[in-house]
């Protein structure tokens, strides 16, 4: 859900924007999606519910790490009006009545009058147009994080919104037609750890034990932190009939590698008794997730791939 991250957003004339996703580290040429408008000098109230409403254009900003100040293009955004008009029109309406006919009998007769109904249609109003830029101030970033707002125009109001943050930030808004949010940030926001941070590295079984290992690229930044990995086992099955063995969660101080080393009687699922019908070698794959523990990333679950199968 996004919030709002501007204090004081002013009702005033401003522009509606591109959808469109502006990613100022890699450089992207916005002027493929800017559109040119004229903007309107008429000022309006706000609308009454149910009688007006505003197409509603927002851009998405993307900030990734850096040291220095960071600058996005000017942006243009186009909001039009869209005005309900309703009208009464005459409506013929008929229904069969019996009435009375010769010999007494009763014989059909249609009847008619008029009824007024209301029909309504929309049509287009005033449009607002402007551009929307977001200046950032120096800030720190951890290597995988990247920011991004959101600047939304709704007719004649133009407000930004954080998407994904890394700070609590200070909004100083300039200019109407030509909008500059200069963003600053105050106090840190844990972001969702980096779900490639953690990767495989092996899967093997030795000394009566089977051996998962993973590498940490991220071990440098997390020092001082530890991780949660959670190993399931399996064993191959004929056709689609996978047997689950059981899992164990294992924590480790943050450190470049780190290794799972266990036996079927470490899990905590217990063991079913084994089917000696299967004759072979027997095969098994682990399926494996982790989460990061302390205050610099969330402690969302990350679910890796299956690891390849290995012969017990």
């Amino acid at each position: 859900m996004r919030k709002m991250i501007s204090a004081v957003l002013v009702s005033i004339f401003f522009a509606a924007a591109a959808n469109a996703q502006v990613d100022f580290d890699r450089g992207v040429d916005t002027r493929q999606f800017v559109t040119k408008a004229v903007s309107s000098g008429v000022s309006i109230p706000k609308p009454v519910p149910g009688f007006t409403h505003y197409s509603r254009d927002c851009v998405r900003f993307s900030f990734g790490p850096s040291d220095a100040a960071l600058a996005s293009d000017r942006v243009w955004l186009r909001s039009t009006e869209y005005v309900q008009e309703c009208h009464n029109v005459p409506v013929q309406q008929c229904h069969t009545v019996m009435v009375p006919g010769p010999n007494n009998t009763q014989v059909p007769q249609q009847q008619c009058h008029t009824v007024y109904q209301q029909q309504c249609y929309e049509r287009p109003g005033m449009t607002w147009s402007a551009t929307a830029q977001v200046k950032m101030a120096a800030r720190k970033l951890f290597p995988w994080e990247r920011e991004s707002f959101d600047v939304c125009l709704d007719g004649p109001w133009m407000d930004i919104y954080a998407h994904e943050a890394a700070y609590k930030y200070s909004v100083n808004r300039q200019g109407n037609y030509d909008t500059l949010f200069e963003l600053a940030a105050q106090n840190k926001i844990a972001m969702k750890s980096d779900e490639n941070g953690i990767n495989y590295a092996d899967f093997n079984y030795a000394d009566g034990k089977f051996n998962l290992k993973a590498a940490d690229k991220w071990a440098k930044e997390y020092a001082g932190e530890k991780v949660a990995i959670t190993v399931e086992l399996y064993k191959e099955g004929w056709w689609i009939f996978n047997g689950y063995l059981g899992s164990k969660e294992f924590t480790f101080d943050a450190a470049d590698l780190y290794t799972m080393s266990f036996t079927e009687k470490d899990l905590e699922k217990a063991l079913a008794e084994e089917d000696d019908s299967f004759r072979g070698a027997k095969k098994y794959y682990a399926k494996w997730s982790f989460k990061r523990m302390g205050p610099i990333s969330k402690d969302n679950v990350v679910k890796k791939d299956k690891t390849p199968s290995i012969t017990k």
